[in-house]
């Protein structure tokens, strides 16, 4: 062989081995579903309603949930994450009714999950450690690439001394791709609570979401039910 097909046969290889590896890439983000330039704006929440406090149960304490979006922003499932019987179900029952907005992928609505942590506020006025257990979850967030806000340490809410409401107050919140638990707004208040939540929240430590192992800005539902402390 002379040296020019030799040359050749080496430039023919080289580009048989890009093309190759391109293939690659590409079957490797079709089988993730998503391109590593794909831009995704993650789900939100609109409306919530209630979540009653069992008045013949006296724990307290984090209840997870992951909430399954279809791309109409309709409540395909919700998978049960940090578990606390007797208060996890009514938990499940009344997000189940609540009002969302689907995640966009380009631009498009898609399916999507959200997370919504509820706190049981104990019946005391003062304050207490929130203990933060792992969390388990069955089945991965959507779309494929996105991993959802999740909890690092979080604490109860301070009843104020003055008041005497009860209720569930519920907050969506901003948790930017620093960590930082940003514009709670409230999303169902409680006139006399609804500080002493967006107060409690801002002292929480959340691990940012991430798309593509890339951080970025995502929404929280934080919902802290209260009922009225024993004196």
């Amino acid at each position: 062989m002379t040296p020019k097909k030799v040359q050749r046969t080496r430039q023919k290889s080289k580009l048989v081995l890009a093309v190759f590896l391109l293939a690659c890439v590409g079957f490797a983000a079709t089988r993730r579903g998503v391109s590593g330039d794909s831009h995704f704006v993650p789900p939100d929440i609109t409306a919530a309603s209630e979540i009653p406090y069992p008045v013949e149960n006296v724990a307290s304490g984090l209840v997870s949930v992951s909430v399954n979006l279809s791309a109409t922003g309709q409540v395909q499932d919700v998978q049960v994450v940090r578990d606390i019987p007797g208060l996890t179900e009514v938990v499940t029952s009344f997000v189940k009714t609540w009002m969302f907005v689907p995640g966009k992928l380009d631009g498009k609505p898609v399916p999507s999950t959200i997370n919504v942590q509820v706190v049981f506020n104990p019946g005391v006025p003062q304050s207490q450690p929130l203990q933060v257990q792992p969390g388990n979850l069955v089945t991965a967030p959507n779309p494929p690439g996105y991993i959802t806000p999740e909890i690092a340490a979080a604490s109860y809410a301070t009843y104020p001394p003055n008041s005497v409401g009860q209720g569930a107050v519920v907050l969506d919140v901003l948790i930017d791709k620093y960590s930082e638990v940003k514009k709670p707004v409230s999303i169902r208040p409680v006139a006399s609570l609804t500080s002493a939540a967006i107060a409690a929240v801002k002292t929480w430590t959340v691990n940012p979401a991430t798309f593509n192992e890339k951080k970025m800005d995502a929404k929280l539902v934080v919902a802290f039910v209260f009922r009225q402390p024993t004196r």
